[in-house]
Protein backbone atom coordinates (compact mmCIF):
# COMPACT_ATOMS: atom_id res chain seq x y z
CA UNK A 1 0.00 0.00 0.00
CA UNK A 2 0.67 3.25 -1.25
CA UNK A 3 2.56 5.88 1.96
CA UNK A 4 0.09 8.95 0.08
CA UNK A 5 -2.36 8.22 -2.55
CA UNK A 6 -5.10 11.23 -3.09
CA UNK A 7 -7.46 10.08 -6.50
CA UNK A 8 -5.71 8.20 -8.90
CA UNK A 9 -2.47 9.48 -7.39
CA UNK A 10 -0.42 7.40 -5.39
CA UNK A 11 3.93 8.20 -4.17
CA UNK A 12 6.04 4.78 -4.38
CA UNK A 13 8.95 5.46 -2.46
CA UNK A 14 12.96 4.43 -3.84
CA UNK A 15 15.19 5.85 -1.80
CA UNK A 16 18.65 7.49 -2.31
CA UNK A 17 20.87 8.41 -5.60
CA UNK A 18 21.21 6.32 -8.32
CA UNK A 19 17.04 5.96 -7.85
CA UNK A 20 14.14 8.16 -6.51
CA UNK A 21 10.61 8.72 -5.31
CA UNK A 22 8.13 7.65 -8.57
CA UNK A 23 4.46 9.11 -8.31
CA UNK A 24 1.64 6.79 -10.21
CA UNK A 25 -1.46 7.90 -11.48
CA UNK A 26 -3.93 4.99 -12.04
CA UNK A 27 -6.75 6.66 -14.47
CA UNK A 28 -7.99 5.99 -17.66
CA UNK A 29 -4.42 7.06 -19.16
CA UNK A 30 -1.87 5.22 -16.40
CA UNK A 31 1.57 6.79 -16.56
CA UNK A 32 4.40 6.98 -13.85
CA UNK A 33 6.31 9.56 -13.31
CA UNK A 34 10.07 9.48 -12.73
CA UNK A 35 10.32 5.59 -13.28
CA UNK A 36 13.14 4.77 -10.66
CA UNK A 37 11.57 4.02 -7.61
CA UNK A 38 10.82 0.55 -6.69
CA UNK A 39 11.44 -1.61 -9.50
CA UNK A 40 8.78 -4.50 -8.37
CA UNK A 41 6.33 -2.11 -7.49
CA UNK A 42 6.65 -0.28 -10.72
CA UNK A 43 6.56 -3.70 -12.55
CA UNK A 44 3.84 -4.77 -10.36
CA UNK A 45 1.79 -1.63 -11.76
CA UNK A 46 2.24 -2.67 -15.22
CA UNK A 47 1.05 -6.07 -14.71
CA UNK A 48 -1.97 -4.73 -13.73
CA UNK A 49 -2.68 -3.06 -16.52
CA UNK A 50 -0.05 -1.03 -19.44
CA UNK A 51 1.08 1.69 -18.60
CA UNK A 52 0.30 4.32 -21.21
CA UNK A 53 2.69 7.07 -20.29
CA UNK A 54 6.23 7.47 -18.79
CA UNK A 55 6.53 10.92 -17.46
CA UNK A 56 10.56 11.43 -16.59
CA UNK A 57 11.22 14.86 -14.88
CA UNK A 58 14.53 15.83 -16.13
CA UNK A 59 17.51 14.03 -17.77
CA UNK A 60 19.25 12.17 -14.86
CA UNK A 61 19.96 8.82 -14.48
CA UNK A 62 17.63 8.20 -11.34
CA UNK A 63 15.23 9.66 -12.44
CA UNK A 64 15.11 7.43 -15.99
CA UNK A 65 16.87 4.39 -13.96
CA UNK A 66 13.69 2.29 -15.04
CA UNK A 67 11.95 3.54 -18.31
CA UNK A 68 13.48 0.79 -20.08
CA UNK A 69 11.08 -1.46 -18.64
CA UNK A 70 8.39 -0.15 -20.47
CA UNK A 71 9.60 0.02 -23.72
CA UNK A 72 5.56 0.53 -25.40
CA UNK A 73 5.01 3.41 -23.17
CA UNK A 74 4.97 7.06 -24.14
CA UNK A 75 7.48 8.97 -23.03
CA UNK A 76 7.03 12.66 -22.11
CA UNK A 77 10.03 14.91 -21.29
CA UNK A 78 10.32 18.71 -21.67
CA UNK A 79 11.80 19.72 -24.61
CA UNK A 80 14.75 21.28 -22.87
CA UNK A 81 15.89 17.59 -21.56
CA UNK A 82 14.95 15.51 -24.70
CA UNK A 83 18.04 14.97 -26.75
CA UNK A 84 19.58 13.60 -23.72
CA UNK A 85 17.50 10.13 -24.01
CA UNK A 86 18.21 10.03 -27.37
CA UNK A 87 21.66 9.94 -27.10
CA UNK A 88 24.00 8.37 -24.81
CA UNK A 89 27.37 10.57 -26.03
CA UNK A 90 24.52 13.43 -26.23
CA UNK A 91 23.71 13.33 -22.06
CA UNK A 92 27.43 12.34 -21.28
CA UNK A 93 28.57 15.62 -22.69
CA UNK A 94 26.35 17.24 -20.87
CA UNK A 95 28.55 16.84 -17.62
CA UNK A 96 32.02 17.00 -19.37
CA UNK A 97 33.90 14.51 -18.10
CA UNK A 98 37.70 14.37 -18.72
CA UNK A 99 38.13 11.70 -21.57
CA UNK A 100 39.63 9.20 -19.31
CA UNK A 101 36.11 9.13 -17.56
CA UNK A 102 34.14 8.90 -20.34
CA UNK A 103 34.00 5.11 -20.79
CA UNK A 104 33.21 4.67 -17.03
CA UNK A 105 30.59 7.25 -18.02
CA UNK A 106 29.20 4.49 -20.90
CA UNK A 107 29.77 1.57 -18.23
CA UNK A 108 27.68 3.17 -15.34
CA UNK A 109 25.08 4.41 -17.65
CA UNK A 110 24.38 1.40 -19.36
CA UNK A 111 25.00 -1.02 -16.87
CA UNK A 112 23.61 0.48 -13.76
CA UNK A 113 21.14 3.13 -14.80
CA UNK A 114 20.01 0.54 -17.37
CA UNK A 115 19.99 3.53 -19.87
CA UNK A 116 18.72 3.13 -23.35
CA UNK A 117 18.56 5.36 -26.26
CA UNK A 118 14.80 6.58 -26.82
CA UNK A 119 13.30 9.28 -28.48
CA UNK A 120 10.66 11.47 -26.96
CA UNK A 121 7.50 10.59 -28.24
CA UNK A 122 5.73 14.29 -26.66
CA UNK A 123 7.91 17.35 -26.19
CA UNK A 124 6.75 18.80 -22.84
CA UNK A 125 6.37 22.99 -22.58
CA UNK A 126 5.55 25.32 -19.64
CA UNK A 127 2.08 25.58 -18.35
CA UNK A 128 0.77 22.23 -20.63
CA UNK A 129 -2.39 19.94 -19.78
CA UNK A 130 -1.52 16.42 -19.24
CA UNK A 131 -5.08 14.84 -19.43
CA UNK A 132 -4.80 11.28 -17.49
CA UNK A 133 -8.72 11.17 -17.52
CA UNK A 134 -10.48 12.55 -13.97
CA UNK A 135 -6.65 13.63 -13.15
CA UNK A 136 -5.47 16.00 -14.75
CA UNK A 137 -2.28 17.72 -14.83
CA UNK A 138 0.14 21.00 -15.43
CA UNK A 139 3.43 21.12 -16.74
CA UNK A 140 5.57 23.63 -14.34
CA UNK A 141 8.79 24.49 -16.25
CA UNK A 142 11.67 24.88 -13.42
CA UNK A 143 14.16 25.14 -14.46
CA UNK A 144 17.52 25.41 -12.80
CA UNK A 145 18.82 21.87 -11.68
CA UNK A 146 18.98 21.23 -15.55
CA UNK A 147 17.14 23.59 -18.50
CA UNK A 148 14.15 20.90 -18.75
CA UNK A 149 13.69 20.21 -15.54
CA UNK A 150 9.52 19.85 -14.66
CA UNK A 151 7.62 20.04 -11.67
CA UNK A 152 3.77 18.83 -12.13
CA UNK A 153 0.64 19.97 -10.65
CA UNK A 154 -2.55 18.40 -10.08
CA UNK A 155 -4.85 21.03 -8.80
CA UNK A 156 -7.77 18.83 -8.27
CA UNK A 157 -6.29 16.61 -5.86
CA UNK A 158 -4.39 19.63 -4.55
CA UNK A 159 -0.84 17.67 -5.21
CA UNK A 160 1.80 19.80 -6.35
CA UNK A 161 5.30 17.21 -7.50
CA UNK A 162 8.60 19.12 -7.19
CA UNK A 163 10.62 16.40 -8.64
CA UNK A 164 14.33 17.30 -7.83
CA UNK A 165 13.24 20.87 -5.86
CA UNK A 166 13.33 17.94 -3.29
CA UNK A 167 13.25 20.24 -0.10
CA UNK A 168 16.17 18.01 1.25
CA UNK A 169 18.16 20.26 4.46
CA UNK A 170 21.06 20.41 2.84
CA UNK A 171 19.47 23.10 -0.16
CA UNK A 172 18.97 22.96 -4.06
CA UNK A 173 21.19 21.44 -6.67
CA UNK A 174 22.51 23.25 -9.40
CA UNK A 175 26.06 21.65 -10.07
CA UNK A 176 25.78 20.47 -13.57
CA UNK A 177 27.48 22.71 -16.32
CA UNK A 178 24.52 23.53 -17.77
CA UNK A 179 22.82 24.00 -14.27
CA UNK A 180 21.84 27.42 -13.71
CA UNK A 181 21.39 29.71 -10.25
CA UNK A 182 19.57 32.35 -11.56
CA UNK A 183 17.10 30.27 -13.04
CA UNK A 184 17.29 27.86 -9.46
CA UNK A 185 16.03 30.73 -7.53
CA UNK A 186 13.43 31.54 -10.11
CA UNK A 187 12.05 28.30 -10.17
CA UNK A 188 11.81 28.27 -6.50
CA UNK A 189 10.45 31.42 -5.94
CA UNK A 190 7.63 30.52 -8.44
CA UNK A 191 6.81 27.53 -6.65
CA UNK A 192 6.20 29.06 -3.42
CA UNK A 193 3.32 30.59 -4.97
CA UNK A 194 1.08 27.61 -6.34
CA UNK A 195 -1.79 26.75 -3.81
CA UNK A 196 -1.32 22.79 -2.87
CA UNK A 197 -2.38 20.49 -0.27
CA UNK A 198 0.87 18.67 -0.04
CA UNK A 199 4.03 18.32 -1.55
CA UNK A 200 6.07 15.81 -3.68
CA UNK A 201 9.35 15.48 -4.17
CA UNK A 202 11.58 12.96 -5.50
CA UNK A 203 14.26 12.01 -2.78
CA UNK A 204 14.55 12.90 0.81
CA UNK A 205 11.24 12.91 3.24
CA UNK A 206 8.95 12.57 -0.02
CA UNK A 207 5.79 13.70 1.54
CA UNK A 208 4.92 17.30 3.02
CA UNK A 209 1.90 19.06 4.17
CA UNK A 210 2.01 22.33 1.52
CA UNK A 211 3.99 25.12 3.40
CA UNK A 212 5.57 27.71 1.19
CA UNK A 213 7.97 28.41 4.45
CA UNK A 214 9.39 25.42 3.85
CA UNK A 215 10.42 26.35 -0.01
CA UNK A 216 11.33 29.62 1.19
CA UNK A 217 13.82 27.78 3.74
CA UNK A 218 15.28 25.87 1.40
CA UNK A 219 15.57 28.44 -1.20
CA UNK A 220 17.28 30.09 1.71
CA UNK A 221 20.52 28.40 1.67
CA UNK A 222 21.52 29.59 -1.63
CA UNK A 223 22.07 32.40 0.30
CA UNK A 224 23.46 30.93 3.13
CA UNK A 225 26.12 29.84 0.68
CA UNK A 226 27.10 32.95 -0.46
CA UNK A 227 27.13 34.45 3.31
CA UNK A 228 29.67 31.81 3.24
CA UNK A 229 31.55 32.16 0.47
CA UNK A 230 31.89 36.10 0.92
CA UNK A 231 32.68 35.20 4.41
CA UNK A 232 36.01 33.26 3.11
CA UNK A 233 36.70 35.21 0.67
CA UNK A 234 36.97 38.59 3.26
CA UNK A 235 39.65 36.84 4.98
CA UNK A 236 41.77 36.50 1.70
CA UNK A 237 41.53 35.84 -1.79
CA UNK A 238 41.42 32.70 -3.05
CA UNK A 239 41.78 30.61 -6.05
CA UNK A 240 38.35 28.22 -7.64
CA UNK A 241 40.39 25.28 -6.41
CA UNK A 242 41.07 26.52 -2.76
CA UNK A 243 37.27 27.72 -2.50
CA UNK A 244 36.05 24.11 -3.78
CA UNK A 245 38.41 22.70 -1.44
CA UNK A 246 36.61 24.27 1.79
CA UNK A 247 33.42 22.20 1.37
CA UNK A 248 30.92 25.19 1.92
CA UNK A 249 28.03 22.78 -0.11
CA UNK A 250 29.35 19.03 0.62
CA UNK A 251 31.59 19.05 3.46
CA UNK A 252 34.52 17.63 1.36
CA UNK A 253 35.87 15.18 -1.11
CA UNK A 254 32.62 12.28 -1.87
CA UNK A 255 31.93 10.52 -4.97
CA UNK A 256 28.23 8.69 -5.53
CA UNK A 257 29.12 6.03 -8.47
CA UNK A 258 30.25 7.60 -11.30
CA UNK A 259 29.13 11.44 -9.88
CA UNK A 260 32.09 13.04 -8.27
CA UNK A 261 30.51 15.42 -5.49
CA UNK A 262 33.59 17.67 -5.32
CA UNK A 263 33.39 18.71 -9.23
CA UNK A 264 29.59 19.15 -8.50
CA UNK A 265 30.98 21.34 -5.49
CA UNK A 266 33.31 23.29 -7.83
CA UNK A 267 30.72 24.08 -10.47
CA UNK A 268 28.68 25.23 -7.99
CA UNK A 269 30.91 27.48 -6.03
CA UNK A 270 31.63 28.56 -9.66
CA UNK A 271 27.78 29.63 -10.03
CA UNK A 272 28.18 31.75 -6.72
CA UNK A 273 31.57 33.32 -7.70
CA UNK A 274 29.52 34.71 -11.27
CA UNK A 275 26.36 36.04 -9.49
CA UNK A 276 28.80 37.89 -6.77
CA UNK A 277 30.42 39.21 -9.58
CA UNK A 278 27.59 40.23 -11.44
CA UNK A 279 26.28 41.99 -8.20
CA UNK A 280 29.80 43.90 -7.77
CA UNK A 281 30.42 41.90 -4.29
CA UNK A 282 33.94 40.17 -5.24
CA UNK A 283 36.49 40.76 -8.02
CA UNK A 284 38.91 38.05 -9.90
CA UNK A 285 42.48 39.05 -10.48
CA UNK A 286 44.37 36.78 -12.43
CA UNK A 287 42.83 33.32 -10.69
CA UNK A 288 42.02 34.09 -7.22
CA UNK A 289 38.74 35.56 -6.00
CA UNK A 290 38.15 38.51 -3.06
CA UNK A 291 35.70 40.23 -1.37
CA UNK A 292 34.98 43.80 -3.26
CA UNK A 293 34.39 45.71 -0.28
CA UNK A 294 33.86 48.83 -2.43
CA UNK A 295 30.77 47.88 -3.96
CA UNK A 296 31.89 49.34 -7.36
CA UNK A 297 31.29 46.51 -10.14
CA UNK A 298 34.90 46.76 -11.45
CA UNK A 299 35.89 43.15 -11.46
CA UNK A 300 36.56 40.92 -14.17
CA UNK A 301 34.27 38.06 -15.29
CA UNK A 302 35.31 34.43 -14.56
Amino acid sequence: MSEFSRGCISFVRGGRYPHCHSVIIDDSVRAIIDAASDRERLLAFGRDRAVDVIVTSHAHEDHFMYNSLFPASRLWVHEADAPAFASLQYFIDLFQPDEEEIELWKEYLTREANYVPREVDRMLHDDDRLDFGRTVGRVIHTPGHTPGHCSFYFPGEGVLYLADWDLVEAGPYYGDPNSDLDQTITSLERLMEIRADVYLTAHGKGIFEADPRIIEKYLGTIFLREERLLDLLSRGPKTLDEITDQGIIYGGAKSIGAWNLAVSERNMMHKHLQKLMRQGLVCRENDKYHANSSGLSSCTSG
